[in-house]
C-alpha cells in the first residue's frame, strides 16, 4: 500500500513537455532544448542530437509546482527535425 501511495503522490509531480534543441556542447556532453514557453533545459547525451531535433520530454517538479527552475528530466525522445537547423551531416556539435 505504501507503494501505491507513493506512486500516486509522485504522478501528481510528473508532467510532459516538450521543445526543440537550440544547443550542443560537445565539451560538456550536454544538449540544450527550448520550450515553446522560452524555458531551457538541459541534459547530457550529445550523441545523435542536432540543432533543430524536436524533443519530447517527461519532467519532474520536484516537488515545488509553482517553478519550473528546478524541474528535472525523467526521460528525452526524439520527435523529428524542422529541416530548418545547423545539419552539417552529423558535424553540428560545438
Amino acid at each position: 500500500m505504501k507503494e501505491l501511495i507513493l506512486t500516486l503522490i509522485l504522478a501528481a509531480n510528473i508532467y510532459p513537455t516538450s521543445g526543440k534543441v537550440v544547443k550542443l556542447d560537445a565539451l560538456e556532453d550536454t544538449v540544450t532544448f527550448e520550450t515553446s514557453s522560452g524555458i531551457l533545459y538541459e541534459f547530457y547525451g550529445v550523441e545523435d542530437w542536432f540543432i533543430g531535433d524536436y524533443v519530447a520530454a517527461i519532467m519532474y517538479d520536484n516537488g515545488t509546482p509553482r517553478t519550473v527552475l528546478d524541474d528535472e528530466i525523467l526521460s528525452v525522445r526524439y520527435t523529428g527535425f524542422d529541416g530548418c537547423g545547423e545539419y552539417d551531416g552529423g558535424n553540428a556539435h560545438d
